[in-house]
């Protein structure tokens, strides 16, 4: 008898189970999901905590011994992470610690098992934890004491019927909330079409780049380890190590992509996965049927909600605007506004930047001073991440029913080159839904882009144009809105808008022949359509 899918149910004998075996797609089914039983643990933390640690000890988590060294080390597993972040300080909640620990009768066990491990053995401790701490305020912090960062990772497989429960109901749990949240479940769909490169691979672009001089967003100068220790350099604090990136890309990938995430309102419901925390130049390597991804991402975003949010009289701020008004070099103003308006402030006074907004927007400076110095420092931080991840949220639903899926790097979005244009329209037109006034650009790696503005012209009929050539003056959009108002027809022609080398956005504009500002010759449609 020849059955389809929708004409059997699993009643339990084994006939099912053969059809079940036999049936393509669902017997391959298993290996959409994780190992749940494999953790990444310090080197000797197991030997360790059987051992040498305390068995009465032990035994205020379980009387089992081994399952309360397991659960000690699902704690630790907590911490593998930040073998590879600057901060080995980590923030853990205790809900999740309870989920992870609690017994079958739902008692408080992570607790004791804090005490084991800072208690540790003769020769020290397994954590600390900071003492700064404030109930109410934030999760408690911990991190690994030197001897267990020092001794690096190693792969574990739980044994405990019990922990292996509890991590497939958090697994669960945390899938279900990925499906609810539109960024995470358009990251979900778009996973299997990922192909990623290989640390070999990884290691020859690496050693390409820093022959090239690659520096991260942060400015950090990428850099060849060979087995050197940080001391070798004077100035490692400025340098991000090749070896130690692709260390991460494997700590992120290896063993199957994280479930992604969405933050509290701490961080503004900004969502993490694998690919929002791996380095960027490993980032740009990851392809889709073979092809690179291209990055839309919005120009100057955060400086610009700011002045929405705090009632700035600025438009349309970008970058290369602040540089040429201040004389500050463009990649140090892109630097600064990083964390400009995150910081407390007695640094933003301090800043490169200070000058800047005290002169040209002081009243929307001293409106931050008053929220900061009412909710604290992080509020601003805070507001500017939840309006950015409301618009990618828009932006990514839109995009969605439209049939076409990306990766997402908080604000910016990688996507296959065939749709850049629609999703570059698509983050243009509800960037100004939400009354931003900035607009997407596309970047493009070197692989993918045109070696002249003719190649370009060609291949996209488009025109090539300087971003210092677009004029974002009030005077000249009301000047083009009352033509239209009468009846003009004026002609906005497809253009390539260059801000810089390997980074453009699409738009239309409008040739203008202005006395008053006679560089700036062109006038951006999106401009004229802002509200």
């Amino acid at each position: 008898m020849n059955l389809k899918n929708e004409d059997f149910a699993f009643s339990g004998d084994t006939g099912d189970f053969e059809l079940l075996q036999n049936d393509y797609k669902l017997s391959e089914s298993a290996l959409r999901f994780p190992n749940v039983n494999s953790i990444l643990i310090p080197k000797k933390a197991q030997h360790n905590l059987r051992k040498h640690v305390s068995k009465p000890m032990l035994r205020t988590i379980d009387p089992n011994i081994d399952i309360a060294v397991e659960k000690c080390l699902v704690f630790l597993y907590n911490l593998a992470s930040t073998y590879y972040t600057d901060s080995k300080w980590k923030p853990l909640n205790a809900v999740l610690l309870h989920k992870q620990s609690q017994n079958a009768d739902n008692t408080f066990i992570y607790t004791k098992i804090i005490d084991v491990l800072t208690t540790g053995t003769n020769t020290g401790a397994f954590i600390e934890v900071d003492g700064s701490y404030q109930v109410g305020s934030q999760s408690k912090k911990f991190r690994l004491t030197e001897t267990y960062l020092k001794a690096g990772l190693i792969e574990y497989i739980i044994q405990d019927a019990g922990i292996i429960a509890n991590r497939n109901k958090l697994y669960y749990q945390q899938l279900h909330e990925a499906f609810q949240n539109p960024i995470c479940s358009n990251l979900i769909a778009m996973y299997p079409k990922i192909d990623l490169p290989t640390s070999s691979e990884l290691l020859n672009i690496g050693r390409k780049l820093v022959k090239e001089g690659r520096t991260t967003k942060k400015g950090k100068i990428l850099t060849i380890r060979n087995k050197h220790l940080n001391s070798y350099w004077i100035d490692a604090d400025n340098r991000s190590f090749v070896e130690d990136n692709i260390k991460l890309f494997e700590f992120l990938t290896g063993r199957g992509f994280m479930i992604p995430s969405a933050g509290d309102f701490h961080s503004g419901g900004r969502v993490v996965d694998s690919f929002t925390l791996m380095p960027s130049w490993i980032r740009e390597q990851i392809t889709s049927e073979g092809k690179k991804l291209t990055e839309c991402d919005y120009s100057a975003l955060h400086p610009n909600i700011a002045i929405k949010l705090y009632d700035g009289s600025l438009t349309y701020l970008t970058h290369g605007l602040v540089a040429e008004k201040t004389g500050i070099d463009l990649k140090d103003v892109k630097i600064e506004h990083l964390s400009f308006f995150n910081m407390k402030w007695d640094d933003m006074r301090k800043s490169l930047l200070f000058d800047y907004y005290a002169e040209h927007e002081p009243d929307m400076l001293a409106r931050i001073y008053q929220d900061k110095n009412e909710h604290g420092h992080k509020i601003t931080s805070q507001k500017m991440f939840a309006v950015e991840v409301a618009i990618m949220s828009a932006v990514i639903r839109d995009l969605n029913a439209k049939g076409v899926y990306v990766l997402y790097v908080y604000d910016a979005l990688l996507c296959e080159e065939k749709d850049s244009e629609l999703v570059a329209q698509t983050m243009n037109r509800i960037i100004l839904e939400h009354g931003i006034k900035t607009t997407a650009k596309v970047s493009t790696t070197k692989e993918n882009t045109p070696t002249s503005e003719t190649n370009i012209d060609r291949k996209l009929e488009r025109i090539v144009v300087a971003a210092s050539n677009i004029t974002h003056s009030l005077r000249v959009k009301n000047q083009i809105l009352e033509r239209l108002k009468n009846g003009e027809e004026l002609i906005f022609v497809d253009a390539v808008i260059e801000f810089g080398k390997n980074d453009t956005m699409l738009d239309k504009v409008l040739k203008i022949y202005d006395k008053q500002n006679p560089e700036a010759c062109y006038v951006s449609e999106s401009f004229i359509k802002s509200a």
